[in-house]
């Protein structure tokens, strides 16, 4: 296996809050296009903005998702770049734009989430919000993935939910799209969480405060893991 420090130096110093490696060789080829390793790049959200929003998002809120979006790709950019100067393969997913392809309008679902990636990347776990969360920024974050065929030493997955019997994030969800049931490793999103009405909602919510993005983030914001994290840092 090889040891890509210098590769997470280069990330860390252009940006990236935290950094895991995913050995992905049990999921499907097709889905991770014939690749066996990913990279997990998480950005945190800042913490400020993050906290203002627990009334519904802000215009604060829709330029921060669109600027951390853009670090995004410029960091799985250096990451792709990096590996394949090396000699090795890398294919770059940009990060989630909130819109989907039309191929998965049926499932509201993409071939491989970057969350996938995250948990087995030792990241974090998908809450009962369907968001990751990590203890470090709790859901205050933002991800993007890289697949590689380069051997990295990877890390430990998360299998396991750690929001234990907290509920704050289905009191919240203005959709009712929260189910209250913990993630599990290889349950499917719809068994506890539906996204058709939380992008409803979205839509919404977006409308009455008149931005163009449509974000919410109520449950990011009441998350205790973010609160952590908010709290501790403004």
């Amino acid at each position: 296996m090889a040891n890509f420090n210098k590769l997470k130096q280069l990330l860390y110093k252009n940006g990236a809050s935290l950094i895991g490696f995913a050995n992905l060789k049990d999921l499907n080829l097709y889905g991770r296009y014939n690749m066996n390793y990913g990279i997990s790049i998480v950005v945190a959200l800042n913490p400020k903005i993050v906290n203002e929003i627990i009334n519904g998002p802000t215009k604060e809120y829709q330029e921060e998702y669109w600027s951390v979006n853009k670090l995004l790709d410029k960091l799985n950019s250096i990451a792709a770049t990096f590996l394949q100067d090396k000699g090795y393969n890398a294919i770059a997913f940009s990060a989630t734009s909130g819109k989907f392809n039309p191929r998965y309008s049926h499932t509201l679902s993409t071939n491989l989430p970057h969350k996938t990636v995250a948990t087995r990347a030792g990241i974090g776990w998908i809450g009962k919000c369907a968001l990751l969360i990590t203890k470090h920024f709790g859901s205050a974050i933002r991800l993007t993935t890289v697949l590689t065929n380069a051997p990295f030493n990877y890390d430990a997955p998360i299998k396991d939910s750690l929001c234990g019997d907290c509920m704050d994030c289905v009191q919240i969800c203005p959709g009712k799209a929260v189910s209250g049931k913990n993630w599990e490793i290889g349950m499917f999103r719809d068994e506890f969480f539906n996204l058709f009405k939380c992008e409803k909602a979205k839509r919404e919510i977006s409308l009455e405060k008149g931005l163009i993005q449509e974000v919410c983030g109520k449950c990011i914001s009441v998350c205790p893991w973010t609160k952590n994290y908010t709290e501790n840092n403004c």
